[in-house]
């Protein structure tokens, strides 16, 4: 182990760091010698402080993505109010006819999954739940489709509507 003096600048050879203070032989300075570190040390250090900044950012990751965070859908399904009107159906029965859109807000190509039309009535409650295919299979990115259907229920007691994507919340 090499210690200097601090005042000065003598270097001597020793086994180990002394745990009192020593005299310089050439000066006189007395002084409290420190153990430096060595190259082997220096590099472990480093390494450890690597490897923890490395699983602080892989915990942020992991924690941020499983975390429940809202992810932004990339697909958007929208009702257009203006389109839902009263039709008869061939058998006589009044039915509502819905017209809608899904947008793809990426530049992605998305497969489109089956629509889902739920239809309330005055206090919030389910009154039907209709699934039914789109339009088309694939959205290109930034492009939207237009999908029309028929409901089935009776209307007498529908007080809104909702469109859904199956599989996606």
């Amino acid at each position: 182990m090499k210690i200097v003096c601090d005042f000065c600048k003598t270097e001597y050879n020793l086994d180990r760091v002394p745990n009192t203070p020593v005299k310089c032989a050439v000066c006189g300075h007395v002084w409290m010698p420190h153990g430096r570190f060595s190259q082997k040390t220096m590099m472990k250090f480093i390494a450890a402080i690597c490897a923890f900044i490395a699983a602080c950012i892989f915990s942020f990751v992991v924690i941020f993505n499983f975390s429940g965070a809202k992810k932004s859908q990339p697909l958007i399904t929208k009702i257009n109010n203006k389109d839902i009107h009263m039709v008869v159906d061939e058998n006589g029965n009044n039915r509502i006819f819905v017209s809608g859109d899904i947008t793809n807000t990426t530049n992605d190509i998305y497969g489109l999954p089956n629509i889902i039309v739920v239809s309330y009535d005055d206090h919030g409650n389910v009154l039907s739940r209709q699934t039914f295919m789109p339009p088309a299979t694939l959205l290109e990115g930034k492009t939207t489709v237009t999908f029309n259907h028929m409901l089935s229920v009776d209307p007498t007691n529908v007080k809104r509507l909702s469109v859904e994507l199956k599989g996606i919340k």
